[in-house]
């Protein structure tokens, strides 16, 4: 990317580099509006520059690794795009264990009913199973009660899920020991094979083969190098619209976290459907497609069409009232994690000169009640496809003109009017729900 040059000053140098052209190619366009406030400089600029040369404020819009985290860390004119320590909110059972440790001390929360029920299940060796479940006893219980039901759809059931991945890897439904041992067979085999080849891998190339993107590892890697899941009591009465196939939708909902600490909801959010309508495959837990809803496994397969897997929540059909109850409880939910997280310094960290934007996974029931599935760093924006492509142009729009205000100018009257009111425009569907002194803003 070109740098932009300008006669004046300019406040700020910005490094814009994120591996995804999707999200690249909107960012890029989103700080050009920005004329002569910023200049935007290329990686390889940065990185052969003689850091002692450099003036002004400098930020890093840039993949987790690849941002100069030293230079963060000393200095308070350095900014990034993500926090450096969060494991406590995107690896699920550290966020599991927050929030079991936050709601031991505000047995009020909305956490005690708006999160699955949810276990920490670490498993080294298959033989060991008994062992760990002993951890897990209402889920042993859970399964044990099912052997004396026959109808597969009234058994409880539970879902399976690796601690570190994200976009729907290595997740799986079960309700049986029989099946619960079968997918740990399965997944401990495929980590023996993938091992072997990595192995392999880095003999003829000479590195660890590591695949680390904001904090997450592949599938097979973080069974392979973790094997920590977390076991969650699965919501098998979802909410179906007819209007969509009775097919089980989530919502994804961007949340951006500003500074030590205020954190945004953004209100255009999205409603992703699973491909297979759930009601015939309420009891099949093999069928995939029906339980399943991330778009990002569905794009893998010939045929898929964007149009069908992605829709505006707003624009759903449900009566405002029901919507409107629906976010309120999502904004309530994320107050309470965000509360639960913010306060285990080891594991979250809200560095002051930090900015980084989430993806939050939640499902409703058939009552409409909310429940937060998991937390993801770095989201797949690519998965809203290019229909939608405006709800991520409008939140990547809101990410920067805060970012401008709160870190990289230095007073909102450096701006034009007219850039003053785009930076306005921009974070009008920001709704706050966070920070240490909240109050109630949506």
């Amino acid at each position: 990317m070109a740098s932009n040059s300008s006669d004046s000053p300019s406040l700020a140098t910005v490094i814009v580099e994120m591996d995804e052209p999707y999200v690249q190619s909107i960012l890029q366009k989103t700080f050009s509006k920005y004329g002569s406030l910023m200049k935007t400089q290329t990686a390889d600029e940065y990185d052969s520059a003689e850091k002692s040369t450099l003036q002004g404020k400098l930020m890093h819009w840039r993949e987790y690794e690849k941002i100069d985290w030293d230079s963060v860390h000393r200095s308070t004119s350095v900014f990034a795009n993500a926090y450096c320590i969060r494991k406590g909110l995107i690896r699920k059972a550290q966020m599991a264990f927050n929030i079991k440790l936050y709601t031991a001390k505000h047995p009020e929360s909305v956490l005690k009913t708006g999160v699955p029920e949810t276990w920490i299940f670490e498993l080294d060796d298959i033989d060991y199973l008994d062992e760990a479940l002993m951890e897990c006893y209402e889920v042993e219980e859970g399964m044990t009660q099912n052997e004396d039901i026959e109808d597969p759809a009234l058994r409880q059931q539970f879902i399976l899920k690796p601690s570190l991945t994200g976009r729907g890897a290595g997740i799986y439904v079960f309700d049986t020991r029989e099946r619960l041992e079968e997918l740990l067979e399965k997944e401990f085999e495929s980590d023996d094979e993938e091992e072997e080849e990595e192995e392999e891998d880095e003999d003829e190339e000479g590195n660890d083969g590591s695949e680390v993107r904001g904090g997450m590892l592949s599938s097979h890697q973080a069974v392979s190098q973790i094997r920590e899941w977390v076991i969650q009591r699965y919501i098998n009465r979802p909410l179906l619209l007819k209007s969509h196939g009775d097919r089980k939708f989530h919502i994804r909902t961007y949340v951006l976290a500003s500074g030590d600490l205020t954190v945004f909801v953004y209100r255009h959010m999205l409603a992703l459907f699973a491909p297979h309508p759930y009601k015939q495959s309420a009891g099949d837990l093999n069928d995939h497609k029906a339980h399943l809803t991330n778009t990002c496994l569905q794009a893998k397969h010939e045929g898929f069409d964007e149009s069908n897997a992605v829709d505006l929540f707003w624009n759903l059909d449900l009566p405002k009232e029901k919507l409107d109850h629906i976010f309120d409880q999502i904004c309530r939910i994320l107050k309470d994690t965000f509360s639960a997280v913010a306060s285990e310094s080891t594991s979250f960290q809200a560095w002051a000169n930090c900015i980084e934007q989430f993806g939050f996974d939640f499902l409703v029931d058939e009552d409409c009640n909310a429940y937060m599935l998991e937390a993801n760093a770095y989201p797949d924006f690519k998965q809203t496809g290019e229909n939608l492509k405006s709800v991520v142009e409008g939140f990547m729009a809101a990410s920067v003109a805060t970012a401008a205000e709160e870190f990289l100018l230095d007073s909102k009257d450096d701006a034009s009017q007219d850039i003053q009111k785009m930076m306005d425009d921009a974070r009008r569907d920001l709704v706050q729900v966070f920070t240490h002194k909240t109050k109630r803003k949506w």
